[in-house]
């Protein structure tokens, strides 16, 4: 009996690296979702002390406008952390379609080989 051999095995051998290759950026880019979420709830946070630091005391008013201005550029900070998750959002959006696309594709060479198999199973069967 002959050894059966997958003509496209080197196809699906890279189809498969190239899946898991997209799965490792779609963790990457989930941990820096993460990352940046415990940032901006970090920030948040920040700019809440410092709210309330304004208006619990009585400051004098180089200090009130210190704290004011700090608290603007912490906004500044949180919108751009926030621009960044959004981006990341659909960054990981992108590559789980292209991760879907890879499956299929691997799907449908495992079917094909499947068939192939039969195929050459019924061919020695004949000889």
């Amino acid at each position: 009996m002959a050894k059966y051999k997958f003509k496209f095995q080197s196809i699906k051998n890279v189809k498969e690296m190239l899946e898991k290759k997209i799965q490792e950026e779609i963790s990457r880019i989930n941990k820096q979702i993460e990352d940046l979420r415990f940032e901006l709830k970090h920030l948040t946070n920040e700019r809440k002390r410092v709210s309330i630091q304004m208006t619990e005391k009585s400051t004098i008013v180089s200090d009130y406008q210190s704290m004011k201005m700090y608290g603007s550029h912490l906004q500044q900070q949180m919108e751009a952390i926030e621009r960044k998750i959004e981006l990341s959002l659909t960054k990981r959006e992108e590559k789980q379609k292209e991760l879907v696309e890879r499956k299929k594709e691997i799907k449908s060479l495992e079917i094909i080989k499947e068939n192939d198999y039969l195929n050459f199973l019924s061919e020695e069967r004949k000889n």
